[in-house]
């Protein structure tokens, strides 16, 4: 019976030891945001208006403490009978990331824009009329949406759901942590 009650124990340990290092990749953050969020603005009508929609999400992790950089390009389209145009914008925004244990997911909070790029260049002053009102979308956006979910039909992802209590940045992964 001891034999049973301590080979018991270490399966228990060992199972442990290996859920206690589960963590989130880059890659993993990127294809989650890349196939669940989609971002697309469109107003005006077919003559005048513009559109929005968010192509690529690059994510880097750890490169400043417990911050997530997200990256977005966008390709933005605007429409005008007399010199449509079509460029491209990538914002980075730096952000907290947090772990929401009731739905198992991960959130950003204190977003900030740190950097707007433009293809081509002069394309810089004409989105400065319309630039903070897609800065505010992409902002409320990337602050309500989860970038994350554990995918609790999964068993191993279920169970890491459950003992998950928060998180922690570390450079290229999220990490679980388990305790409080």
């Amino acid at each position: 019976m001891k034999i049973l009650s301590f080979t018991l124990s270490f399966v228990l340990l060992f199972l442990t030891g290996c859920v206690s290092q589960y963590s989130i990749t880059e890659t993993e953050l990127e294809d989650y945001l890349s196939d669940e969020i989609h971002f697309e603005i469109k107003e005006g009508n077919q003559l005048f208006g513009i559109g929005m929609r968010i192509n690529n999400i690059d994510v880097e992790l750890g490169h400043k403490t417990d911050i997530m950089a997200v990256s977005a390009t966008s390709v933005i389209k605007v429409r005008n009978p007399l010199m449509p145009f079509k460029a491209e914008l990538e914002a980075t925004f730096e952000a907290k990331p947090w772990y929401d244990a009731t739905n198992h997911s991960v959130y950003l909070r204190e977003l900030k824009l740190v950097e707007v790029k433009s293809s081509p260049k002069d394309f810089d002053k004409a989105i400065q009329q319309f630039s903070p009102q897609l800065m505010r979308f992409l902002t409320q956006f990337l602050e309500t949406q989860p970038v994350y979910v554990l995918d609790t039909n999964k068993s191993n992802q279920a169970l890491i759901a459950e003992m998950t209590k928060r998180i922690q940045v570390q450079p290229g992964k999220l990490q679980l942590i388990f305790d409080e």
